[in-house]
């Protein structure tokens, strides 16, 4: 099958579900295809790879570019302004904030002439084990991105907060200008999901433009969304104003598979995939800050090739051949 501008997989994962999309260059502002498939055990790999190999069937058994959106409890991310800075200065900040803040994860977001890093607080050892699960059920070219990012590429430009009720166990708010802003995941409160509630209320927003500790960030975001969705209980499919390249998201009802309030964020993830979002990063992980106490020691990396002693050094035998020659004349 010939990979094309348009085609491309999306999954949202949860620890209790995993939905997908697979978008098509022949119908690129509706999914071509959908799924819901759960998970029983999201601890035991076997029972995730099988769930995943599920959701591909359903999704067509296709080969084509794959991004999974996922955002695991714990989780924060808040963006930074990096535009202009050397491949070195980047680094630098990097370390820096590994050092400060314990920001072991960052991605690097290009928006018309500014660039942005998004600073991701999030298990990316569980990351790297999920992406060779999905990897491993047939998926190619499998990268993993905050979904905060996915869902975003979904909402209309004017939204400013969203709240996603992914899971009974799996709920985050993320503050939006265009990019996220910042996002965290929050406690959920027995809210009907899946869910998505949006609105274009921005409340008094501080402290937002310096790098904060993982417990500042997740109070000040909860506290804004809060304040801005007190009023928003969920959003339904008729105002859920989801669009793709521009167009609006038909409004499927909340019980069909395709509703924008079940796909938004794999529908984000789909769209990231098939090339139809720009240029799109992979997160980048401080790798060297594993620490040296987890290192197993190996003592056969440097073996004994013999206990024979070493023998007489073996003489040249052109030695012998000049003496043959000198004994012949």
């Amino acid at each position: 099958m010939t990979v094309r501008r348009g085609d491309g997989l999306g999954l949202e994962i949860t620890s209790t579900v995993i939905r997908g999309v697979r978008l098509a260059q022949d119908e690129p502002r509706r999914a071509a295809a959908v799924c819901e498939v759960p998970i029983s055990r999201f601890e035991d790999a076997a029972d995730v790879l099988d769930a995943l190999v599920r959701a591909r069937g359903r999704l067509g058994d296709v080969a084509l570019p794959t991004r999974v959106a996922w955002f695991p409890p714990g989780s924060t991310l808040q963006r930074t302004d990096v535009t202009g800075r050397s491949a070195a200065e980047l680094n630098q900040l990097r370390h820096r904030l590994a050092d400060d803040l314990g920001v072991t994860s960052t991605m690097l977001v290009d928006l018309d002439a500014r660039r942005w890093m998004l600073a991701l607080r999030w298990d990316h050892q569980r990351a790297w084990w999920l992406q060779e699960l999905v990897e491993r059920a047939g998926f190619v070219d499998v990268t993993i991105e905050p979904a905060p990012l996915s869902l975003e590429r979904t909402l209309d430009r004017d939204v400013t907060i969203a709240r996603r009720d992914a899971s009974a166990e799996r709920c985050w708010v993320s503050i939006f200008d265009r990019l996220p802003v910042a996002a965290a995941t929050i406690e959920c409160d027995g809210r009907e999901h899946p869910g998505l509630a949006a609105t274009t209320r921005l409340p008094g927003v501080t402290d937002l433009d310096e790098i904060l500790d993982e417990q500042t960030l997740a109070q000040e975001v909860a506290r804004v969304a809060a304040l801005a969705l007190a009023t928003v209980d969920r959003t339904t499919e008729l105002d859920a104003r989801l669009r793709v390249l521009d167009e609006p998201y038909p409004p499927f009802p909340s019980h069909d598979l395709r509703a924008p309030q079940r796909v938004a964020v794999a529908l984000g993830a789909g769209i990231g995939a098939a090339g139809l979002a720009g240029r799109l990063r992979e997160v980048d992980v401080l790798t060297a800050l594993r620490p040296t106490s987890d290192i197993t020691d190996r003592p056969w990396a440097v073996e004994r090739v013999t206990d024979v002693a070493d023998g007489p050094t073996p003489r040249s035998p052109w030695g012998w051949a000049r003496r043959r020659r000198r004994s012949v004349r």
